[in-house]
């Protein structure tokens, strides 16, 4: 392993031979292994001590030169600091103190739960710095966080205000431009002219915090009554916003007068990272010999060779300081197979001991022991055995250990935690074993012993339990779903086990697997031979046409193919897409409902449809770009479905798609997203136009389109619509001198519903300035707005009012939800949605919905109404592997699996689901959105097994269906430099009885729950979520800690973001 990394970190050819080899250990301080194990040390303390609600922070903390105690302690007139670091060193050391004793004994962030800071030597003569990452017990609310840090600068007390707090900003005003301004410079800018820090940063009115990125703090711009700082240079002055400001603590400004940052520690373990992150500069370099070409790798020479120390940093050297401390004492404890324990020896008679088979005790042992003696509870893990037992080395036995009720020593007490040490993978069987005792307690033969099956070995164990990678995993699940499942069933699972369930080190055998089941895929009632191979053919055809949507072919996965194969016939293809056709003769694979030839348009809906109508019967008419728009509830997605329903059955093709795969299951057939159809990547840079062959079949697809209809079209950004517009001209060079090559466009959407999400900010400005609006494209559309609200009853005029208000409301101000919807617990918001409990039909569950702006709000309701589930449960543990493993890096703790474990970033599953039948569960990937299994399309899980889950849909065009999911590939890819990019096998799937607010854009219930203990952040979320419901008597929120007006209604920010037309 050090051999594979030394030849692709120091450039040495595959041939060369390892000579010498001298390495550290983790004991030496200040070296490779020591930081590595620190990290290790530091990213467990961290994971035991975070809880679920509660603030954790990043805090640096600076020396500022001019102290006075620094110059008040000079020898002489003339001296200066670069002439006494051991004075600047030794007054930062007694500061530091102080900050301790703030932070650890005063707690004035809250009471500390756990903590790991490191030092940073600037590589010059900078003075030093501390990095500290630390958790609290106080609630993480914005209300909070806008306490505890300060982005903004505060408003100047009048001149005849003496009071303390007035004195107290003025002294903070008079620090901000010494220590908190950011003012960019060639220093802190990249290749690209940009700070790489991130200034300026968007102005926000409030503070929010986010699951997966960092918070953004209360920075009100100057147009809403933001402060300002002007500083004289020279004879310039310059202006100051908010935007330049460093994130502090008003408090430790003024305490210490010198530069801190404290920011709201977001992640898992990225701001850990950040924080050990300065310190790992040191070791950072390699010093090789190759002579005759033999390699040597020496580590003590390389530090002795090439390792500086500033001044600063040898001071604190010489005199002791340490690099890192940690909160909690981390006891390492090994992981062995039985029988195979590490010996060390002195003398000839442990040598004797241990040929004779006397092996000695160890941590692991003594715990198999304990456990099977039931001298521990049988649900203690190995790895929490430090905290109620000691080790004792003499004895090699654990001991309980003894505390002492004293009040000073609970106070002065170390807690001790337990960490094991990671396994490489490459010895499968001791890191199978790793694995189990992570996730399971017991001995050896507790954990071969899986449901009265006992396994031979470790590693089938694991394999048997879901946490091995295993080849025979695709045909287990098939025949778990060849039990129960329909054949059109068996045939979508089978195409989604092709397309999305391959990882690096389980590939598919794709032909094993059809021949197996091919049988389970087809009607086998009243199936003579010769009926059988044709309704084998119909099943190929169907796959063929499953995996065409996907972009795939048959030969892709070695499969047969079927006669009249649309490989050999691209306009059938073609055909095949615009007017799907029955190919089977045992179910229905392809819905049509014809319920729109009966449907009656209001006027405004006739209008519309006459206009979209004629452009698509005249190719020389000129309004052939048309925008619709309208309220929640007037019918937008309706008459689209009348359009389409319409003008297919005249003949046209219409390609009709959605910003979301959720939208985009509203289309009553043939719905897919803008990206799936235009073959869009994700990155949405401008003229990153994909490669389409004209004559290909998503080309083809394109060209004859006569109609392509986008919906949800506020959630896109620009740059979108104006790729799809230079691709269709490129597709269609004749006409390339109109928009869209010539083509009808219907683009659909609400204004006052969410915009798109923009990386790193959440700012209304910032999504302004994004979304289609701002595109020269946007005024060439002919605007048509609804207004008959159709969703809403006759006697709720007032409501809808009131909604439309609130959602054009740019002011700023609060919005006062009546009382009359405000209820006072999760519980009882929870009992109101789902007041028929959860054993009713699909359809009746459908009208039932929960919304809250953050996941975190989502998770917290989710396991509240799982916990009152008594029905058959199962637990599903993912298989996660690193992408970028580099196993000697400082960040080394992330790539193991255990750091990959603790890691859920938005859109992947988490390592642990608990599921539960009857519970409410949400898709994270698009499996299939012609069957409407899209990523937020929501399902009842109906039946659990090993290797696949049975759910029924409860939204989209196709609601009532049973559907078998399976584990696919989940991939992850960080694109910051230090970040950390891995797969994770596991079902695509999380808890649903809760959603966000974003999510449920496009959906109507009838019992509405909104939970705003986290306020709304984006623009156009409480309008979102407030218009989902038909009728304002079944809406509940739930809205704790929030102002009330003199009448008892709960004021609750709403953001709504300037620069819209809502007409």
């Amino acid at each position: 392993m050090f051999f594979d990394h030394m030849r692709r970190d120091g450039d040495l050819q595959p041939n060369s031979k390892i000579g010498s080899v001298v390495l550290f250990r983790k004991y030496h301080p200040g070296t490779r292994p020591y930081f590595q194990d620190m990290f290790y040390d530091a990213t467990t303390i961290m994971a035991r001590t975070r809880r679920p609600g509660l603030a954790s922070f990043m805090f640096t903390f600076t020396t500022n030169p001019y102290w006075p105690e620094i110059s008040r302690n000079f020898f002489h007139k003339g001296q200066k600091i670069v002439d006494r670091f051991d004075i600047l060193c030794r007054i930062y050391a007694d500061k530091l103190r102080k900050l301790h004793f703030l932070l650890n004994k005063k707690h004035i962030f809250g009471k500390i739960l756990g903590y790991a800071e490191s030092m940073e030597f600037q590589k010059r003569i900078g003075g030093p710095h501390l990095h500290r990452v630390f958790c609290v017990d106080t609630e993480a609310t914005p209300e909070n966080i806008d306490g505890l840090i300060w982005a903004h600068i505060p408003e100047k007390p009048a001149d005849s205000d003496k009071s303390a707090w007035a004195n107290f900003i003025r002294k903070v005003l008079e620090l901000l431009p010494k220590f908190q301004i950011h003012d960019c410079g060639e220093h802190c800018k990249g290749s690209n002219g940009r700070c790489l820090k991130g200034f300026p940063k968007p102005y926000s009115r409030t503070t929010i915090l986010h699951a997966n990125k960092p918070a953004e703090y209360k920075r009100p711009s100057p147009e809403d009554g933001g402060q300002t700082l002007t500083l004289k240079y020279g004879s310039t002055d310059t202006t100051y916003t908010n935007s330049r400001i460093v994130p502090y603590n008003p408090y430790i400004l003024v305490m210490f007068e010198c530069h801190h940052n404290l920011e709201y520690a977001y992640g898992q373990s990225d701001n850990l990272k950040y924080a050990l992150k300065y310190p790992f500069k040191g070791p950072s370099f390699s010093y090789i010999k190759c002579q005759d070409g033999t390699v040597s790798i020496d580590e003590p020479a390389q530090y002795a060779r090439m390792l500086y120390r500033s001044p600063p940093e040898a001071h604190c050297r010489i005199y002791s300081q340490r690099y890192a401390y940690l909160s909690h004492t981390v006891i390492p404890l090994s992981i062995h197979l039985p029988g195979e324990q590490n010996i060390y020896f002195k003398d000839a008679e442990k040598l004797n001991n241990a040929a004779n088979g006397i092996l000695p005790e160890t941590h692991l042992t003594q715990y198999w022991k304990m456990w099977k003696n039931n001298e521990i509870d049988k649900n203690s893990f190995y790895e929490n055995m430090p905290e109620k037992y000691s080790w004792n080395d003499k004895d090699r036995i654990w001991k309980p250990r003894i505390f002492s009720n004293r009040k000073k020593n609970i106070e002065t007490r170390t807690i001790t935690i337990g960490r094991i040490y990671t396994v490489s993978p490459r010895e499968p069987e001791r890191f199978a074993l790793y694995v189990l005792m992570r996730h399971f307690p017991g001995d050896p033969d507790h954990l071969k012993n899986i449901n009265g099956t006992f396994c031979d070995t470790f590693a089938d164990a694991a394999r048997m339990r879901g946490l091995f990678e295993d080849n025979s995993v695709w045909e287990k699940t098939l025949r778990e779903a060849s039990n129960s499942l329909l054949p059109s069933q068996m045939r979508s699972l089978f195409v989604n086990i092709l397309i999305h369930g391959s990882t690096q080190n389980c590939v598919i055998d794709s032909l094993s697997l059809w021949e197996m089941f091919k049988e389970h895929m087809i009607d086998k009632r009243n199936c003579t031979d010769a009926v059988k191979l044709r309704r084998i053919d119909r099943a190929l055809a169907i796959i063929e046409r499953y995996l065409f949507a996907n972009g795939k072919q048959m030969k892709d996965y070695r499969l047969p193919l079927p006669s009249n194969s649309l490989t050999d016939d691209p306009n059938k293809a073609v055909d095949e897409f615009f007017f799907p056709t029955h190919l089977n003769d045992d179910d229905v694979d392809e819905t049509v409902d014809t319920s729109f030839e009966k449907a009656k348009l209001n006027p405004e809906q006739e209008n519309f449809y006459k206009l979209v109508l004629d452009a698509v019967m005249d190719p020389n008419s000129i309004n052939r770009l048309f925008f619709l728009s309208g309220d929640g509830g007037t019918g937008k997605t309706f008459l689209l479905n009348f359009l389409l329903f319409n003008l297919r059955r005249l003949g046209n093709k219409v390609l009709a798609t959605a910003s979301t795969g959720i939208a985009s299951t509203k289309f009553y057939a043939g719905g897919m997203t803008l990206h799936s159809a235009f073959r869009l990547g994700i990155n949405h840079e401008p003229d990153q136009i994909p490669s389409i062959p004209v004559q290909s079949y998503f080309g083809r697809r394109i060209i004859e389109s006569n109609l392509i209809i986008v919906d949800e079209i506020t959630m896109l950004e620009k740059t979108v619509l104006e790729n799809v517009d230079k691709l269709c001209r490129i597709m269609v060079p004749k006409n390339q001198h109109l928009p869209f090559a010539g083509k009808v466009v219907i683009i659909s959407g609400d204004w006052k519903q969410s915009l798109p999400v923009v990386k790193n900010s959440r700012s209304p400005e910032a999504q302004v300035a994004v979304c289609l609006q701002i595109s020269n494209l946007y005024p060439m559309f002919n605007k048509t707005r609804l207004t008959q609200n159709m969703r809403l009853q006759p006697s709720e005029i007032q409501f809808k009012e009131w909604l439309y208000k609130l959602g054009t409301d740019t002011s700023g101000d609060k919005i006062a939800i009546p009382k009359s919807m405000i209820v006072e617990s999760r519980e009882e918001l929870i009992k109101f949605v789902f007041d028929k409990g959860f054993d009713i039909p699909s359809s009746d569950m459908l009208k039932r919905l929960m919304l809250t702006p953050l996941n975190r709000s989502v998770d917290l309701n989710n396991s509240i109404v799982l916990s009152s589930f008594n029905t058959e449960s199962m637990d599903y543990y993912s298989i996660d592997k690193c992408t970028n493993d580099n196993p000697l890096s400082p960040y080394a703790a992330d790539s193991d699996v255990a750091g990959l474990n603790k890691l859920t970033p938005a859109g992947i599953p988490a390592h642990h689901l608990h599921l539960k039948v009857g519970s409410i569960i949400v898709l994270l990937r698009n499996l299939n959105t012609s069957k409407s299994l899209c990523n937020g399309t929501r399902l009842i899980v109906k039946k659990l097994q090993t290797n696949l889950i049975s759910a029924e849909t409860i939204c989209g065009s196709n609601t009532g269906m049973t559907i078998g999911i399976s584990r696919v590939c989940n991939s992850y890819v960080d694109e910051r430099p230090d970040g950390v990019s891995f797969e994770r096998f596991q079902f695509p799937v999380r808890e649903a009885f809760a959603m966000t607010i974003t999510k449920a854009q496009g959906q109507t219930c009838e019992r509405l729950g909104i939970d705003l203990s986290d306020e709304p952040f984006a623009h156009g979320q409480l309008y979102t979520a407030l218009s989902r419901a038909t009728n304002s008597k079944f809406i509940r929120v739930f809205a704790p800690n929030k102002p009330t007006d003199k009448d008892g209604n709960v004021l609750i920010n709403n953001v709504v973001a300037r620069g819209l037309t809502f007409d």
